[in-house]
């Protein structure tokens, strides 16, 4: 934790990403930070802010630190990203004492190599290309923003410093461009969690059943019998509106909208977003929502069609992403903050996740815009906050979910699925206090891949001719992403995702009458599982192909206009779960009666076609999703838009699987078969 915050030097966005390794960084550019300034006295750290190094200095200084403070004994260069807060604790003291005893009382100064005995740099373990990786890693927990500007380097300030001599390595160097991957499990850590397994099992298991068949037969014994009227009882909006949900303030659901234009009329925003949250039931709209201008803050980049692969840190500086900004707004239910310049405006919006399902929280940034552009008499006409009065559950549907043997069919597997749930939960705590990489609870990271509007239209064109056995003749641009997704995962992370929880809105198949345009604020969200990790797949017998994934899409519309089983299983791991609703809040829990298994799987949300107001010159939506690997995508003004994030893996694996994920639907845009596209970038990889 306390190398992250030193490695925001080497990756800070304000600096120029293709800069050499000698580029210059000024302390000043951390010092600032409040947080830093303690972390500095903690550790009696005193740094010139006047003073530059070059990226080959910091390096060793890191390594330093990662090689004799390490309190851990991290087994990767890039671990360092994966502390708790206790971890974080006990290293701070390490460091202490290892200065101390051992290193002066400040840092080195710019004409003098740091004194680091024996100990390999960064620039070593990692190559040029990896260190290019780093500069997008992380950023200071802290915006400095306009008063720290003053001296921080920027991209055209070539200043000249004395060149600094990278001390000689004690381990061999990583061969030029090779890649940043995750470290291999040894001998002794893959028999250490093997130990602490039964251990976490016998801890958390047997409780975690307990609390899954407790809370579904107390909610069926109080419901009378009839989940429906359990689903019935989760009124979003009342949710959304008292002081707290669930011990906690609204927020959970961050995401970010890219503009071409500016909001000019800044009183009419803030009007139309008070009288939202008004109309959405908030007792207080002016203390429960947030609307904040950023003035004085200046845009990293531009918004560029040309430019597809986006970081979370591409446009903010110093903030690692629009999710990890979420956590600024705990005291409100719903935030916007603005940044524009010129050409770009950038909206990230907080929005009430654990009440609204993830539809219903775009729904209201897309009714923010959409009455900013339209008359005011708009504000009258719009149903958005009216779906219990204007649609109501299918009577089919309703029979369905209220039938005994079908609850009865569902019920008995819920000891197996929660026992299935906390076996992958119990490995994964394993495997992160045996320090294997990639298993290790931590901040969302996350990246993006978004598609021009050109290059959407050509995918689209692209798979209307694709090879497929569907009866259909064609492969949906759903199944395309899940396929893609599937084997990003596969490729990257050397095995199939248990399963892919697809999540689907009941409102327009299970409710009547439909409202195809699915402007609603509400919550109609369930995961339906599509499984993915067979045996045959796993001993290498079967692979996944593109049909496969068209096949799943078809079930998944049919089963949503019949409710079927799998649909069926969907809604009833929601409503007598511990969580009743949200933007899949519900599928978190460690007692999910669904047979998800989501840290070892693939979380899978698509909104599919989705326009927001053509005034207001969007062109960008990105939300990030749950779990060991989420892609979550949507088709916004033409253009396709995906975001993919991780709480379990570093950004450089995230990264790796957003570059396989992309290359996979670059090659069936460009026409190759998507099985032959797979085989061909498998084989190349290794």
């Amino acid at each position: 934790f306390i190398i992250y915050h030193f490695s925001s030097l080497l990756s800070n966005p304000m600096v120029n990403r293709t800069s050499s390794p000698n580029s210059v960084f000024s302390v000043e550019q951390i010092y600032n930070s409040s947080r830093l300034q303690k972390l500095y006295k903690t550790s009696s750290l005193d740094p010139d802010p006047n003073a530059t190094y070059d990226r080959t200095a910091f390096a060793e200084l890191i390594g330093n630190f990662e090689q004799q403070c390490d309190a851990k004994k991290l087994s990767s260069p890039y671990a360092y990203t994966t502390y708790s807060r206790k971890e974080a604790l006990h290293l701070a003291r390490a460091i202490k004492k290892h200065l101390k005893s051992d290193q002066p009382s400040s840092l080195p100064s710019s004409t003098s190599a740091p004194h680091l005995p024996h100990l390999p740099s960064l620039a070593t373990i990692f190559s040029e290309a990896n260190l290019k990786k780093l500069e997008k890693h992380t950023a200071s927990p802290e915006r400095i923003g306009a008063s720290a500007e003053s001296t921080i380097p920027k991209p055209s300030d070539h200043r000249e410093i004395p060149k600094i001599q990278p001390h000689p390595p004690a381990a061999q160097p990583v061969k030029c461009g090779s890649t940043l991957t995750q470290g291999k499990a040894t001998l002794a850590q893959n028999i250490h969690r093997t130990v602490l397994y039964p251990k976490y099992m016998f801890k958390n298991c047997l409780p975690a059943i307990c609390e899954a068949v407790s809370i579904m037969y107390r909610d069926l014994r109080d419901h009378e019998w009839k989940p429906s009227k359990i689903f019935a009882s989760n009124v979003p909006l009342k949710l959304s509106s008292v002081a707290s949900f669930a011990g906690k303030k609204a927020p959970g659901y961050s995401c970010q909208l890219t503009f071409t234009k500016k909001f000019d009329d800044r009183a009419r925003f803030e009007t139309i977003f008070y009288e939202l949250c008004e109309e959405s039931g908030m007792a207080d709209p002016f203390s429960m929502g947030c609307v904040r201008w950023n003035d004085d803050i200046t845009l990293l980049n531009e918004y560029s069609p040309a430019f597809t692969d986006v970081p979370g840190d591409h446009y903010i500086p110093n903030s690692r992403s629009y999710y990890a900004e979420g956590s600024k707004f705990k005291h409100v239910h719903i935030a916007i903050e603005m940044f524009e310049s010129d050409e770009t405006t950038i909206m990230q919006a907080h929005l009430p996740g654990r009440a609204w399902d993830g539809t219903s929280c775009f729904n209201f940034t897309k009714e923010l815009v959409h009455r900013y552009y339209s008359d005011d008499a708009e504000a009258e006409r719009s149903p958005v906050f009216r779906a219990n009065e204007l649609i109501k559950m299918r009577d089919d549907s309703r029979e369905k979910f209220d039938s005994m043997w079908n609850i009865l069919s569902w019920a008995w597997k819920v000891p197996f699925n929660v026992y299935s749930n906390q076996s992958g939960l119990c490995w994964q705590k394993a495997s992160a206090e045996a320090g294997i990489d990639g298993y290790k609870e931590i901040p969302k990271e996350l990246c993006h891949v978004n598609f021009s509007d050109t290059q959407s239209k050509k995918l689209a064109a692209a798979l209307k001719i694709h090879k497929t056995s569907s009866y259909k003749g064609v492969v949906a641009p759903t199944a395309a992403l899940i396929f893609a997704g599937v084997h990003a995962f596969k490729i990257e992370l050397g095995e199939f995702p248990y399963t892919v929880p697809m999540q689907a809105s009941l409102q327009t198949r299970s409710f009547e009458p439909a409202f195809q345009e699915r402007r609603f604020v509400g919550d109609w969200l369930v995961g339906v599982l599509h499984k993915v990790r067979t045996w045959g797949r796993s001993l290498g017998l079967k692979t996944y192909t593109v049909d496969d994934a068209q096949q799943f899409y078809e079930d998944l519309v049919e089963g949503l206009a019949t409710t079927d089983k799998s649909v069926q299983d969907a809604f009833y791991s929601r409503v007598l779960g511990k969580l009743k609703g949200g933007a899949a809040a519900f599928e978190k829990t460690p007692c999910y009666p669904g047979n998800s298994r989501l840290n070892d799987s693939l979380f899978f949300n698509n909104y599919g076609y989705r326009t927001i107001h053509e005034d207001s010159g969007c062109v960008g939506f990105n939300w990030s999703g749950a779990g060991k690997v989420g892609i979550n995508c949507i088709l916004i003004n033409g253009r396709i838009c995906c975001s993919i994030a991780s709480t379990q893996l570093p950004l450089t694996k995230v990264e790796e699987i957003r570059d396989t994920f992309k290359e996979i639907l670059l090659a069936m845009m460009n026409g190759e078969d998507g099985d032959a596209a797979v085989k061909r970038i498998t084989v190349e990889r290794h």
